[in-house]
């Protein structure tokens, strides 16, 4: 399927990523897209189909200055999956990994991941899993809301959950650069996000849903 038709097919599958707005016109006719393409030489639909994880789309939009194209990050799904707040105790479970889209050091993160299909608790409960090696079961783990962390490039929306992790987890081997894991108390991490040494977003967005649901800054059981 080529870029444009698969681009076009989605839009009738996910209508709610192609909603009309005056602000943002979005051009969605065959014709217009291809005329576009062939003059200009520029991608248009979906340039690239990372399944089942993401893709990216060039979308044809208008604005005063004529069309012009607007990447974005879009998932097949309608959760693109979950993050996962480890607590053992009074203390926070922060994974220490080396992220290959900024080629350094996270300063730590909550487990997360894509959903691939799973509901959102499951994909929790299979992150927390693979990436610190804890069980836990699926319904034991609290809901705390949504997040969406980027939305000038993505339509992703994360869902987040509190995990009571009981045993001393070790994060196994795996090749998703996760090399280490703390459990550090809440004072600790505030004082890491005021330093500025703590940086993740989908984390801190996540430690803020924590913050609001749970109360954050004070003991609990």
């Amino acid at each position: 399927m080529d870029p444009i038709t698969q681009y076009l097919e989605l839009a009738r599958r996910r209508p709610e990523l192609f909603v009309p707005s005056e602000h943002f016109p979005l051009f969605l006719d065959e014709v217009t897209l291809r005329r576009y393409a062939a003059a200009t030489g520029r991608p248009v639909g979906v340039v690239y189909d990372n399944s089942p994880y993401y893709l990216v789309l060039a979308d044809l939009c208008l604005d005063a200055g004529g069309p012009y194209t607007y990447a974005r990050v879009i998932y097949p799904h309608h959760s693109s999956g979950a993050v996962v707040i480890p607590r053992r105790g009074d203390r926070f479970g922060l994974l220490s990994i080396f992220r290959h889209p900024t080629r350094s050091e996270s300063g730590g993160e909550f487990p997360r991941g894509f959903s691939e299909g799973h509901s959102p608790a499951e994909t929790a409960a299979r992150e927390l899993e693979e990436e610190l090696g804890a069980r836990v079961d699926p319904d034991d783990l609290e809901y705390l809301g949504d997040v969406q962390p980027d939305t000038g490039l993505s339509s992703g929306r994360v869902q987040v959950f509190l995990a009571r992790v009981d045993q001393a987890a070790v994060p196994p081997r795996n090749r998703e650069g996760i090399h280490g894991l703390r459990w550090v108390t809440e004072a600790d991490l505030q004082a890491q996000i005021a330093a500025g040494l703590l940086t993740d977003g989908i984390t801190l967005a996540a430690y803020a849903r924590y913050c609001c649901r749970v109360g954050g800054g004070r003991s609990h059981g």
